[in-house]
This record gives C-alpha cells, sequence and structure tokens, in this order.
C-alpha cells in the first residue's frame, strides 16, 4: 500500500529524469563490470553474453507491454465511463417529465448542477472530497423524488422510466471515482518494472565492456527511450495529471444544452 501512493505521488517529471539516470547508471555500472572481468579473465564467449542480454530484454519487453495495456485500458474506461454518464442525465433530464410538476421541475433542477458539478478541467480544477459528497447528496435527492412518488401510489410505469437513468447516474458515479481516482498501477509492478530494467540495461552495458564497444551517445538514447516509455506508461496511468487525459468536452456540452433548456422553460 505505501508502495501504491509513494509511485503514484511522485511528479511526472521527476519519474522521467529518475528512469534516464537509472538507465544510464545501470548501463555504466555493467560497462565497468565487463571491462574488469576482460582485464582479469581476457576473454568470454559472446554467445553466452548475448543469450543473456536477449533473454533480460524479452522478459523487459513483456513487462512494459503488460504493464502499458493495463494502464491503456483503463485510459479507455475512464472514457467510456464519462460518456455513460453523460448519457444517463440527459436522459434522467428528459424522463424527468414523467414525474408530477413539482417533483420534474425539482429533477430538472439538480440534474442541471449535477451536471456543472461534474463537469471540471483536469488541468486546473482539483477534484475535492467537498465536490464529491455533493455530487452524492445530488444523487439522494433525485432518489427521494421516487421514494416520494412510491409513498403516494404513484404508477409504477411511469415511474421506471425516470428510475432507470437515475440508477445508471449513481453507477456511473461509484465506476468513474473508482477506476479514476482509487484504482492504479501497484506498487510492486513498479519495483519489478525498474529492477528487470536495471538488470537490463546491466547486462547490455557488460556486454559493451567485454566487447569493448558502446558510447555515451548510446547510453544517453537508451535512456531517454526507457524514460519516454515508463513516462507514457505514469501519465496514462494517472487520471488527472499529465498530458495524456480523458476530455470532458462531452460533459461540458451536456451542462450548456440543459442550461439551454431550462432556460426555454
Amino acid at each position: 500500500m505505501f508502495a501504491d501512493n509513494f509511485f503514484h505521488a511522485i511528479p511526472l517529471p521527476a519519474i522521467y529524469f529518475f528512469t534516464v539516470f537509472w538507465v544510464i547508471v545501470t548501463l555504466w555500472f555493467g560497462l565497468v563490470l565487463g571491462r574488469r572481468y576482460m582485464r582479469r579473465q581476457g576473454s568470454e564467449k559472446e554467445p553466452s553474453i548475448g543469450s543473456a542480454v536477449t533473454a533480460t530484454l524479452g522478459l523487459l519487453a513483456f513487462l512494459l507491454a503488460f504493464t502499458f495495456n493495463m494502464t491503456a485500458d483503463r485510459y479507455n474506461k475512464r472514457k467510456a465511463l464519462l460518456l455513460d454518464e453523460v448519457n444517463a442525465i440527459h436522459t434522467a433530464y428528459l424522463h424527468a417529465d414523467f414525474l408530477k410538476p413539482p417533483a420534474a421541475r425539482q429533477a430538472r433542477a439538480l440534474l442541471l448542477e449535477y451536471a456543472t458539478l461534474r463537469y471540471f478541467e483536469p488541468t486546473s480544477d482539483a477534484v475535492t472530497h467537498e465536490a464529491i459528497a455533493r455530487s452524492v447528496a445530488i444523487q439522494e435527492g433525485l432518489w427521494g423524488l421516487v421514494d416520494g412518488h412510491i409513498a403516494e401510489g404513484y404508477q409504477g410505469a411511469y415511474l421506471r422510466q425516470y428510475v432507470d437513468p437515475v440508477s445508471d447516474i449513481i453507477n456511473s458515479h461509484t465506476a468513474r471515482v473508482v477506476v479514476g481516482m482509487e484504482y492504479r498501477i501497484p506498487g510492486p509492478i513498479w519495483l519489478a518494472l525498474y529492477f528487470i530494467t536495471g538488470l537490463a540495461m546491466l547486462a547490455i552495458g557488460f556486454q559493451f565492456g567485454v566487447s569493448r564497444s558502446g558510447s555515451v551517445q548510446l547510453a544517453v538514447t537508451l535512456g531517454l527511450t526507457f524514460g519516454t516509455v515508463i513516462l507514457l506508461i505514469a501519465d496514462l496511468d494517472r487520471a488527472l495529471e499529465g498530458v495524456i487525459i480523458v476530455d470532458q468536452t462531452p460533459m461540458a456540452e451536456l451542462r450548456d444544452t440543459l442550461r439551454a433548456a431550462e432556460a426555454r422553460r
């Protein structure tokens, strides 16, 4: 649990620069070991070193692909959940007419407030506990209208038209909060990713030392490459930080649509 929170709290630029540093340092350390080995032993069979490097890089590629797919799937899920919530709010607004007129007006006002509250700009607006609590309070208010109609023996067929989209709103809220703010790459996977990356760079550096090859330019290139890939994974893992974030325009358009509809009424 500590590792999960620790990795999620590190700023993205720090992750990038640390990854570049980690790759270059482990590569250099492997290079030193390889050259020291050659001075002591005089020779080493290239095929055995090449096989070890190939196996380590293959394992690293698998772990990178696994982690990237994990974050990409969750990113796509966040987009789908946003659209589901937008559709549920709009449907509930339209189906509010199935309620009695006073309750319908109250439901539409609550749904407009809800759409306004649910829209935020990820790069500048923070998702606060107060906003989440208010969202839950609005959901309770929308459901309270159902309880009132049931107590009065309101026709079930009409009431169901309103109940279904309100249920979808409540479910969408729970899914968006959990997927967007609680689900993340587990800390042990981050630790394994950096550990395997270090081993792979150590093996490559050792091979360079034994074969008396390699260069500073190559080390920097590898560092920048792996730093970019891991930064991309970390960016996808965070719903409210970075450059790869879900566009909230559908919710803003819904808010404007509901405002226009209320103004016409």
